[in-house]
């Protein structure tokens, strides 16, 4: 007979606690489920996106290429001690040289202080010293941007 009041006691033992455990589940909240992804911003502006959508080595300028790096009628020149690159016309009459303040960037969100010269027709000098930021690279070109002067420029690698 005592056996039998043991196994009741369990019994109930284990009754009350799986109610208990089961109440407890029951009350439990669910948990969060992430909200949406917060949308994608694209903060570049539509002079940036032609940048660097375009192949042409060269000059542009809100978007558009103005001096057109041309293998048949144009030189290149580069200095890696000097800091320099610089496409010219044959004729001289147009040209882009640009002058790197600091170390020449590499690397893709480098950014570097330049003075560029430039001349798309005669008597159109214009000079400039900009923060320019590479927005894009390859193995043999970089992207450089401006966004205040809206002023670009796709230069070999030197």
């Amino acid at each position: 007979m005592n056996g039998h009041r043991h196994t009741g006691f369990y019994l109930r033992f284990a009754v009350i606690l799986f109610w208990v455990a089961t109440t407890m589940a029951v009350s439990c909240p669910e948990p969060e489920k992430p909200g949406p992804e917060p949308p994608v911003v694209d903060t570049k502006s539509p002079e940036r996106k032609q940048l660097e959508a375009a192949c042409a080595e060269g000059l542009y300028v809100k978007g558009s290429c103005v001096l057109s790096y041309d293998l048949v009628s144009f030189q290149r020149a580069t200095s890696t001690q000097r800091r320099i690159y610089r496409i010219q016309s044959d004729d001289q009459a147009r040209y882009l040289h640009i002058f790197y303040a600091e170390e020449i960037p590499t690397a893709e969100g480098q950014e570097v202080e330049c003075e560029i010269h430039y001349r798309l027709s005669a008597g159109e000098q214009t000079t400039l010293i900009v923060k320019l930021v590479v927005v894009k690279t390859s193995e043999e070109y970089l992207w450089l941007w401006n966004e205040f002067q809206k002023v670009g420029m796709i230069v070999q690698r030197i």
